[in-house]
């Protein structure tokens, strides 16, 4: 690993030296501290396994889970209508839009030639 500082730039070598100066000055205090006698850990009784949910905690958590699928249902329901209303709306500027060109085009003599003319019986189709 001292190849691997010494291969490092003066900068991150003089703060490494740094930081390494900062934890034992840290662990100084622990040290002196160190010598004082530590108290017998208590020995703790193990903990109680959880208790299973009751069937009244059941019954809350049902009640939770049907009111936000509720809430999601609504959301839904807001979102379809959304989109039915923009349908709608596209739909009845389409319509607008060809009731205007319908008005302005000519319908033509062939078509109504074309109907206005008995069946032919020499031609096939």
């Amino acid at each position: 690993m001292s190849n691997a500082i010494d291969n490092l730039p003066p900068e991150m070598k003089a703060r490494l030296a740094q930081i390494m100066a900062s934890q034992q000055q840290a662990a100084a205090p622990e040290q002196q501290a160190a010598p004082q006698p530590q108290p017998a850990a208590q020995p703790q009784a193990p903990a109680a396994p959880p208790k299973p949910p009751s069937l009244m905690d059941h019954q809350i958590a049902a009640r939770h889970e049907i009111a936000a699928a509720r809430q999601e249902i609504a959301e839904l329901k807001a979102a379809l209508t959304a989109q039915g209303q923009v349908v709608e709306a596209v739909g009845n500027a389409v319509g607008q839009l060809y009731e205007m060109f319908l008005g302005q085009s000519q319908t033509s003599t062939y078509s109504e030639e074309f109907q206005a003319a008995p069946p032919s019986n020499v031609d096939d189709y």
